[in-house]
């Protein structure tokens, strides 16, 4: 184990074991100065720490962290960082990858500092350090940003914050907002600024603006072990709740009859109406391993949860009766992707009917910021634990980020690889559709003059159970920002705008009756998965 010491102010007396040692300076420029000293001497791994917070790390602690999940590990929610910046809040409020987390338990966290984190020395060396501040808080954040957005494993652990006292960091509006310019577009930055006019001075504002040092993000490559399936349990339970679907469910079975791997079981929840109910599309598929359950009760949670109940294999894999072009060997890249970086969730990004496909060029396996229950392979103990899907939601929207959203606050590593790639057919029936929900969405909303996309009000119960009221109030604010948006011409988004004045009052009674309602949802008791 060789780690390079860069700690701050001070050296004197400190002994390491692990390699050679550095101090400098708590300032962006002193770091600047000396990263190319750092990248030359011999290591795997960097720590930068300052004794002020705290004494350095064990061996013991140190051996631990590297052998956990991640490429990048830090001390940021213990000193406050977890709601930090806070004008992050102007422009994604709600986002899983900005939750904050009990620093009690291991997660992961993009919102570095130097003060205390121990990376990989190829990270230090793959993503560029920031010059556009002299706080070298805000760049800490800028670089743990820019590491995560990259693909690298950014994670917060309880082992290296194990003996820091917990602190509040205190971050200037005037460094957040350098940050949001250097990392989002201008349209994010100035929102920024008008949702936050009061605090932060025209002079800072302009400064900011003048300060812009965004490069083109590069991606992160994670290394991989061969045959990483060697001696694993890759046991694999597919749920697929269905509904009114029979005949595009059975051009998927016929898909999943050449997995290799082959699944353990394929869990069938059939939750149409007994009246159209009918199990022969079954015929032909007796070389599967099909376990059929009729449910009475219609709800997408309530199935899956009877799925998850079911099953007995260490993984589940969620997939959508309408899903197609799956290719042979895609259970296994699911599962290499969660062995090679011990995730508990691995997510695909399937390519949606009617939708612009994502770039596929260059591979990326990135923390994700879903939970898409059309493609996503998770460990069923990790299903357990949080307590599967919430059969409020039954029938509903979201249910699937929802639970996400419980599985990334326990601490899961939920990560996405843009080369799982199969085909959503959002067929025109069954499913959600048969429950009027989905009907626009943000694309079609963003193509039409009259199409207003409004949060549904179980997406604003997810976000009330997740999120501080204030974070609430700024995802409704955001939503009526949206229904100004056209895309195409400068005529068309003038159009768009005037249209918007003129329905304004009836977007926000809209938005604040959904909003009445997801809080009466909030209130009653929850009914998640039971008796496992």
């Amino acid at each position: 184990m060789q780690i390079t010491l860069v700690v701050f102010n001070d050296i004197d007396n400190i002994d390491w074991e692990f390699g050679h040692k550095i101090a400098i300076s708590y300032a962006t420029k002193s770091l600047l100065d000396a990263r190319e000293s750092i990248l030359k001497l011999e290591a795997t791994h960097i720590l930068f720490w300052d004794l002020f917070i705290g004494n350095l790390p064990t061996k013991n602690q140190l051996e631990k962290t590297i052998n956990s999940k991640g490429n990048l590990w830090h001390i940021g929610s213990k000193i406050g960082l977890s709601e930090k910046p806070y004008l992050l809040d102007a422009i994604q409020p709600t986002s899983m990858l900005h939750l904050t987390i009990n620093h009690k338990i291991n997660h992961s966290s993009w919102k570095n500092t130097f003060r205390g984190c121990l990376l990989e020395k190829r990270v230090f060396d793959f993503i560029d350090l920031s010059k556009y501040s002299d706080s070298l808080d805000i760049i800490g954040l800028d670089f743990g940003y820019k590491a995560m957005k990259s693909g690298v494993i950014t994670r917060y652990s309880v082992i290296l914050s194990e003996d820091i006292v917990e602190k509040k960091a205190s971050l200037k509006l005037k460094e957040e907002l350098l940050f949001i310019r250097n990392n989002f577009d201008t349209k994010a930055f100035i929102w920024t600024y008008i949702t936050n006019l009061f605090k932060i001075s025209p002079i800072s504002f302009y400064k900011a603006f003048s300060k812009n040092e965004k490069k083109e993000l590069i991606v992160f490559n994670h290394s991989k072990e061969e045959d990483i399936l060697v001696n694993k349990d890759i046991s694999t339970s597919i749920v697929i709740a269905t509904l009114e679907r029979y005949e595009v469910l059975k051009n998927e079975l016929k898909e999943l009859q050449q997995l290799n791997p082959a699944p353990n079981e394929i869990i069938i929840v059939d939750q149409t109406p007994k009246e159209k109910r009918d199990a022969t599309f079954l015929k032909g598929f007796s070389d599967l391993p099909i376990i059929y359950l009729e449910i009475e009760k219609i709800g997408q949670c309530s199935a899956r949860n009877l799925g998850i109940q079911t099953a007995k294999s260490k993984f589940i894999w969620f997939l959508d009766d309408d899903m197609e072009e799956i290719p042979i060997n895609y259970l296994q890249k699911h599962l290499e992707t969660i062995y090679n970086l011990n995730a508990g969730i691995s997510c695909g990004i399937p390519d949606e009917i009617g939708t612009n496909y994502i770039n596929r060029d260059i591979a990326k396996i990135e923390l994700s910021s879903g939970f898409p229950t059309n493609d996503v392979l998770v460990k069923r103990d990790l299903l357990i634990k949080v307590g599967g899907f919430d059969e409020k939601m039954d029938q509903l929207q979201s249910e699937d980020e929802e639970l996400g959203l419980r599985c990334v606050k326990s601490g899961a590593l939920n990560v996405k690889n843009n080369q799982l790639r199969i085909v959503h057919l959002r067929a025109s029936r069954g499913g959600l559709r048969n429950h009027n929900v989905r009907k626009t969405t943000f694309a079609s909303s963003r193509n039409s003059l009259f199409q207003r996309r409004f949060l549904h009000y179980s997406e604003i119960y997810s976000h009330f159970k997740h999120f501080t009221k204030k974070q609430v109030k700024k995802k409704l604010l955001l939503n009526i920002r949206g229904t100004f948006i056209v895309r195409g011409s400068s005529f068309r988004k003038i159009v768009k705008i005037f249209i918007g004045i003129l329905i304004l009052p009836n977007t926000i009674f809209i938005l604040l009756k959904r909003s009445r309602v997801a809080k009466n949802i909030y209130r009653e008791k929850s009914n998640t998965l039971k008796n496992l």
